[in-house]
């Protein structure tokens, strides 16, 4: 079951990487990389560290080492959780 649902993550930790890696100079959600580079560099590296977890995910799940899993699902949630709060600061309310 842990398996299965590594798999899941793993999907979810790309597709969040791969969207924030494409998106470093167009328009997403209510960010504007174009006018703020830090947002453009918060895209960037956040997209890029995302797809890194999605790779250690992807050969966790061939391992199976109870710790490298952990390791892998810690560091997948604090880079989330540091993006989010990242990008809060950059939130243009209308």
């Amino acid at each position: 079951m842990i398996t299965l649902l590594l798999v899941v993550y793993t999907l979810i930790a790309a597709w969040i990487g791969y969207y924030l890696f494409s998106h470093q100079s167009r328009p997403f959600l209510t960010f504007d990389p174009t006018k703020t580079p830090t947002v453009k560099h918060i895209a960037r590296y956040g997209g890029g560290l995302m797809l890194l977890v999605a790779v250690g995910s992807a050969v966790t799940i061939f391992i199976q080492s109870t710790v490298w899993i952990a390791i892998v699902l810690a560091s997948g949630c604090l880079i989330m959780m540091a993006i989010g709060l990242l990008l809060v600061s950059f939130m243009q309310f209308q």
